[in-house]
């Protein structure tokens, strides 16, 4: 796992109009149909309308383990997690599109129409032939003062490496001024500054070196999540 295929995978998910959706039926197997995706949180959170007396919404009521898989030119992102029907009229005025009106002839109070809000707890990707499991858990332990990863980094075996935050900003190269930064600060990681993204961590992400971010702006996304959801 590492910040560049999270946001690779983000950016799938977020850019997909179908989802394949896999539900519990009532003899306990999966079944799986594709449904459009209205509105997504990278690999976090997903939204879909759908029939309240419909089959995945009963299913759902029944079992709320549900996984999501989004795929694109050979690219893969597999999401498992828990879903709830909402029928609340906030959340289905919100998420209405005008597409709905062909499925749901009342419109945004028609009873029929529901909303199923998917937040996923373990994710499996495949992009770039590069493999990737790990939890959300995992993700949103914050592990670096920068948005690295690098719980999973490969220089913690090759050469020692405990990681900025473990060794207080000197990891196996040296001093990091971007964790010195952060310390002189009083903050764990970039993204709990009020000037996130400075120069320093700007260009750390989007350079051209080899150690930067491709797609660049990776880590920035993962300090914003961590900002966001990390207490």
């Amino acid at each position: 796992m590492n910040s560049n295929i999270i946001e690779k995978a983000n950016t799938l998910v977020n850019s997909s109009e179908i989802a394949y959706i896999a539900v519990i039926d009532e003899n306990n197997y999966p079944s799986v149909s594709t449904i459009s995706s209205i509105k997504t949180d990278g690999i976090f959170e997903a939204y879909f309308s759908t029939g309240t007396y419909g089959n995945k919404s009963r299913r759902i009521l029944e079992n709320n383990k549900v996984s999501i898989c989004y795929n694109t030119k050979g690219d893969n992102v597999s999401l498992i997690g828990k879903a709830e029907v909402l029928t609340d009229k906030d959340t289905k005025h919100s998420l209405w599109q005008d597409w709905f009106i062909n499925h749901f002839p009342l419109g945004k109070d028609d009873p029929e129409y529901c909303i199923i809000k998917f937040t996923t707890e373990r994710v499996s990707l495949w992009i770039d032939n590069e493999e990737s499991k790990f939890t959300i858990n995992e993700l949103l332990r914050v592990q670096s003062a920068c948005g690295l990863l690098c719980d999973r980094c490969k220089y913690k075996e090759t050469h020692g490496c405990g990681g900025c935050i473990e060794t207080k900003g000197h990891p196996f190269y040296g001093e990091c001024h971007i964790s010195a930064c952060c310390q002189e600060k009083g903050g764990k990681h970039c993204g709990e500054c009020s000037q996130m993204p400075c120069q320093n961590i700007h260009d750390y992400s989007y350079g051209d070196s080899e150690h930067c971010d491709n797609p660049k702006g990776s880590r920035l996304n993962v300090l914003r999540c961590w900002a966001k959801r990390v207490e």
